[in-house]
């Protein structure tokens, strides 16, 4: 006798199996209850238990083909390539093809110029000063037009005398992310011209207009001051700006508009036209 049918007739066989009784099988430890038996199906061999089922005739699932199966599952299967149907007759099949969601259009975001974001203002420096153990930077303070001079690091010291930087009436920009330089705080800087002249850097500041107060907002021709500026003008944007800041004809230009403030125009001497300002 295989394992199986030992199994299948020490249940049949054991205690309770009609009678209810309890026995020693070591299957059935406990007695089933009044009126459960077991009985052997004579067409699969399976042992039910009943009443339960022989109202849930489950022997049947195991002298079936696949076909069975594949019945049982026929609500859930679809023919490949139909998918799942939309109520609203959409089909969302393999193919991934379904009634999209139309996109709204979005409005046309709106351009706007770097300088916008760029403070320019007029500035005094009040205090020049030497970096320790440098030889290329002042140390600055510099009004512009706030309760406070702010502190400005400068590269002008090996183009730039002191005396012509002391009480000179410069172009800033206020809203740079500060940073430090030899160990010093630098939260503003003076723009100067750029350009080369008989193999050697030439470097001069940008002129503001006669007239003009510390805290002036300038802005190229035309333009007027934004009504607020960021509190930092990110890199990407300054960056951006000094591509277009440059001389033309003596003039402080940004792109074809020269930089001006309420008092007039910003130029600059003995610099040629291209020369960078930065």
């Amino acid at each position: 006798m295989d394992t199986m049918s030992a199994v299948a007739d020490a249940l049949l066989d054991g205690p309770g199996a009609s009678t209810g009784t309890s026995g020693k099988n070591p299957f059935f430890p406990i007695a089933p209850p009044p009126g459960v038996v077991k009985v052997r199906c004579e067409r699969t061999g399976y042992v039910m238990t009943k009443p339960f089922e022989a109202n849930n005739p489950m022997p049947e699932a195991f002298d079936q083909t696949c076909e069975y199966i594949v019945k049982m599952l026929n609500p859930v299967i679809k023919p490949k390539g139909q998918g799942v149907k939309k109520a609203d007759g959409g089909d969302a099949g393999a193919s991934g093809q379904g009634k999209k969601k139309e996109k709204k259009p979005t409005a046309p975001v709106e351009e706007v110029d770097p300088v916008e974001k760029a403070k320019l203002v007029v500035g005094k420096v009040v205090e020049v000063g030497h970096v320790e153990n440098s030889d290329k930077l002042y140390l600055c303070q510099v009004d512009v037009g706030e309760e406070a001079p702010r502190q400005v690091v400068t590269g002008l010291r090996k183009f730039v005398p002191e005396n012509e930087l002391k009480d000179a009436m410069v172009l800033t920009i206020v809203n740079l992310k500060p940073a430090k330089l030899a160990g010093q705080a630098s939260v503003a800087m003076i723009l100067a011209t750029e350009y080369e002249a008989e193999g050697e850097t030439k470097v001069k500041l940008v002129r503001v207009p006669e007239g003009a107060k510390c805290g002036d907002v300038v802005t190229p021709a035309g333009t007027a001051p934004s009504a607020t500026y960021p509190k930092e003008c990110k890199s990407k944007f300054w960056d951006a700006v000094k591509e277009k800041l440059a001389v033309k004809d003596g003039k402080a230009m940004y792109g074809d508009k020269v930089l001006s403030c309420e008092a007039g125009e910003c130029t600059v001497t003995d610099v040629p036209s291209g020369a960078s300002i930065k």
